[in-house]
């Protein structure tokens, strides 16, 4: 099976006003998930942003996951996120085939 990959945003803490603007999204909390069947392993972290662009602004009533994914990537760059990937990637390989197990001594 292949792994699947999934983005967790929670939470969205935001300053409730800046300027005119309402509900500025100043950080977010970000989990990145892969799973194989019933392998899972993830990864998490936060970024935060700078002062909006009053016109380039979304109403965070308004927001998408896709809107919020995008610009968790860009502050992590794709390069970051592959590699990320790759370390869920490895981490499910390692449950899968453990790289050593524990034994008990033989005597």
């Amino acid at each position: 099976m292949a792994i699947t990959y999934d983005w967790i945003f929670n939470p969205l803490t935001v300053k409730p006003a800046e300027g005119s603007l309402t509900d500025v999204v100043i950080t977010v909390d970000w989990r990145r998930t892969a799973v194989d069947a019933e392998y899972g392993s993830s990864i998490y972290g936060q970024v935060s942003f700078g002062p909006p662009d009053p016109s380039n602004f979304t109403e965070f009533i308004d927001l998408t996951k896709s809107q919020v994914e995008g610009w968790v990537v860009g502050i992590l760059t794709q390069p970051v996120v592959d590699e990320y990937d790759v370390s869920l990637a490895r981490q499910i390989e390692n449950q899968k085939n453990p790289p050593t197990i524990p034994l008990p001594p033989p005597w």
